[in-house]
């Protein structure tokens, strides 16, 4: 890395180009450590840097925080997005001062140099240093749970590392967690929340976890951005809250309307140390800024100040007397004295102790805001569930961006999916991307098929996973497709395709499936033993399938026959066959075609662009199984879901119609098309069939056993039955369905015997 030093009205500017890796760390550091001026308001021009790694931000630290014993510090000018993002992930983009332009960061520099003398002062009895910081925002924040996205909610959720430092009552780890919410302090380092009553311990979580923590927020006030001073108090034993009404009163100037504070002090007596956080308000100055129900003024707990100002706040009692070094920022401090053994209980402000030493950060607000306003704006359309959780997942995914809107799409099962809409910061709108969320372990099934089985075989016609997130007992994928070209290309499901498009156009959608994206998968099978009623079972998803029909369609699982009225003929009863015959048959073994499969194919989880470009999702169950599987879950869709089920005329064409496709002895045998209704669909659907059981044949190498498409098939068929969206006669129709497979198997097996 290649370091040139100049110098722009005393300020030292130092422009880089190349690397800064752990060479160009070296460099750095040889060259800075040499430099000599009298100015400690320093430039770094990194608009030539196309990398850097960690030992390059150590480099930037260790002279961010040389400086800063100075009361100075850097100003990085013209980052790349790159190196952006590296300091995000690295929580220093808001530690370190950045600026677009070298011209800007000059300037920021130079304003800050004009600010920067210390002043001496006393408040009575107490001797205050107050260092001014440079320039920089701040705000003031309040958390109310009736501001998220235009929904009510009881409690708030967000996670520690979006309050950052703040006060107020929730329930840390989540609704879940505790009944009530309880007084809780949530910091960059550490975050606890105050026993069940004044006796009980108070519960802390420390380090990086702790920024991952749930909070379930029912009120809370905190503050963020850039501190304008730093105040350090010393003298005789003094209360704390009478010192920060003196810094308010005669500290900073001009005085605003409300002030916050972070506060690490020595106490007179045990436990020796403390920390707080408190905001201080002029009741008059907020009136007309604020809502006095929502934001300061109705904050619960308000302590009266000697000058007529209010506080509210909360503090932490420590075990060890916090260091207070000079050279040391609030994060340092906070990592030092925030070890898990230093942190002893949550107390009110009224309760600390006196105190014989302390360093204040004081934050004067550019703006007093909703918390929320600083996270992603989430806005859900439509009206179905929608978990408090959920807003945190999302929040978390799109944390590069302003504003999302997800529109449900339905079809999912035990997760729910999302289009996305989102735009970045600057209003941009991004690549059309989905979100899924679901149970935590579901999800990491999904990334995990999406590491081993999409990425490396069918990555442009798959899902590309930006991110993941979890919060409680819910985790959220961010997907989004490497084949869309931009923004405004339209993804409808293959579903809608398949009810609007002519039938040689959905032939066509089918075949490009099979035999272009998912070739990979299916091109490659394995012979190996498997265990088909064992891995074809509906209970593992559907566990009540026995008892919903006999409930709901009144077919005993006790009787081996069934009577198919809509035939005119007695069949073996599935749900018979499913209780009895099953368990016997889930230790039996046979050769057969193993291949990756989906799991879960249907045409709700295959997106169509307007270039009819093929693209598949929801991975949770996708590993290699029986060759036939996708194939036969794709047939009781097209049959369940694809045909008109009104009338009892309808079911009994269908269970015709389904007598003409078990009536085939092998894969390789067309099924006859019998059907004597009028819904055109069916004949759709029949060509479509026709077509996934040939595929099904050249994926097991034209081995002609139409077993194990039959158990393939029943695994879906049986399911049915337990669908909550489907009306009774499709129930019926799937259990008539499943009865004549049930006898195709039968006969096939004694026709082998």
């Amino acid at each position: 890395m290649d370091i040139d030093l100049s110098f722009d009205g005393g300020i030292p500017v130092l422009t880089l180009a190349g690397r800064f890796d752990g060479a160009g760390a070296v460099v750095f550091d040889q060259k800075t450590a040499a430099i000599d001026a009298e100015s400690a308001q320093w430039v770094v021009d990194m608009s030539s840097v196309a990398y850097l790694s960690s030992l390059g931000i150590r480099s930037l630290v260790v002279l961010e925080k040389r400086l800063k014993a100075r009361d100075g510090g850097l100003v990085l000018a013209g980052i790349t997005p790159l190196v952006e993002r590296v300091l995000d992930v690295s929580g220093l983009e808001n530690v370190l001062r950045i600026a677009g332009t070298r011209a800007r960061a000059v300037q920021m520099a130079r304003a800050a140099v004009a600010t920067a003398p210390t002043i001496e002062m006393a408040f009575g009895s107490i001797r205050a240093t107050i260092r001014r910081s440079p320039p920089g925002e701040s705000a003031i924040e309040w958390w109310a749970p009736d501001t998220v996205a235009g929904f009510e909610r009881e409690l708030l959720a967000v996670e520690v590392k979006d309050l950052g430092i703040a006060f107020g009552t929730g329930i840390l780890g989540g609704p879940a967690a505790f009944e009530a919410p309880r007084p809780f302090v949530s910091t960059l380092q550490f975050a606890g929340m105050s026993g069940e009553d004044d006796v009980a311990i108070s519960d802390f979580v420390v380090g990086d976890a702790s920024q991952l923590m749930p909070v379930a927020v029912e009120a809370a006030w905190g503050v963020s951005g850039s501190s304008a001073a730093i105040v350090d108090l010393e003298g005789s034993p003094f209360g704390l809250l009478e010192a920060l009404d003196d810094i308010f009163e005669r500290g900073i100037s001009p005085s605003p309307a409300a002030l916050g504070f972070v506060v690490l002090a020595h106490t007179d007596g045990e436990p020796p140390g403390l920390f707080a956080v408190a905001i201080a308000f002029d009741p008059e100055r907020t009136q007309t800024s604020l809502d006095p129900e929502k934001h300061l003024e109705g904050a619960a707990g308000q302590i009266p100040l000697p000058s007529g100002k209010r506080c509210i706040g909360s503090a932490v009692t420590l075990n060890v007397r916090p260091a207070l070094e000079r050279s040391s920022d609030m994060r340092s401090e906070l990592r030092q004295d925030a070890a898990l053994e230093s942190l002893r209980a949550i107390v009110g402000l009224r309760a600390c102790a006196q105190v014989t030493r302390a360093r204040v950060w004081v934050f004067a607000p550019g703006k007093l805001r909703d918390g929320i306003d600083k996270l992603l704006t989430v806005n859900v359309e439509g009206d179905g569930e929608w978990r408090p959780e959920w807003d945190a997942i999302v929040r978390r995914l799109y944390h590069d961006c302003g504003s999302v809107t997800l529109t449900p799409l339905p079809g999912g099962f035990m997760s729910s999916t999302y289009k996305a809409v989102a735009y970045d910061h600057d209003g941009r709108r991004t690549l059309p991307s989905v979100v899924k969320i679901g149970p935590v372990a579901l999800t990491r099934r999904e990334q995990q098929a999406n590491r081993e089985y999409v990425s490396r075989f069918i990555l442009n016609n798959g899902t590309s996973v930006l991110g993941d997130a979890q919060h409680g007992e819910w985790a959220g994928l961010r997907y989004n497709f490497l084949g869309v070209n931009g923004p405004e290309s339209r993804l409808v499901w293959l579903y809608d395709q398949y009810l609007q498009r002519s039938t040689p156009e959905v032939l066509a959608l089918i075949e490009r499936l099979f035999t272009r994206v998912l070739k990979p998968w299916y091109a490659q099978p394995r012979w190996e033993q498997i265990s088909l009623y064992r891995d074809h079972t509906p209970l593992r998803l559907f566990p009540s399938v026995i008892e919903t029909g006999e409930q709901v369609l009144g077919i005993s699982a006790d009787t081996k026959e069934f009577v198919c009225a809509e035939l005119g003929v007695t069949l073996p009863n599935p749900f018979w066959f499913l209780k009895h015959e099953y368990p016997k048959r889930a230790a039996e073994s046979r050769l057969w075609y193993t291949a990756v499969s989906h799991g879960d194919l249907n045409l709700r989880n295959v997106l169509v662009d307007e270039r009819d470009n093929l693209y598949v999702i929801d991975f949770s169950e996708t590993h290699p199984r029986n060759a036939v599987s996708d194939f036969a879950r794709l047939e009781p869709v097209l049959k369940f879901e694809m045909t008109r089920i009104e009338t009892d005329d309808d079911v009994r064409s269908l269970v015709e119609f389904e007598q003409g496709l078990t009536s085939v002895s092998s894969l390789d045998e067309a099924p006859p098309f019998v059907y004597r209704g009028d819904d055109p669909l069916v004949s759709r659907a029949h060509a479509a069939i026709t077509l996934l059981r040939r595929y099904a044949d050249r994926a097991t190498l034209f081995e002609l056993d139409i077993v194990p498409y039959w158990v393939a098939m029943l695994e879906w068929t049986y399911a049915v039955v337990c669908y909550r969206q489907v009306t009774p006669r499709h129930k019926r129709y799937a259990a008539c369905s499943a009865a004549l497979i049930c006898r195709s198997i039968l006969q096939l097996e004694r026709r082998v015997g």
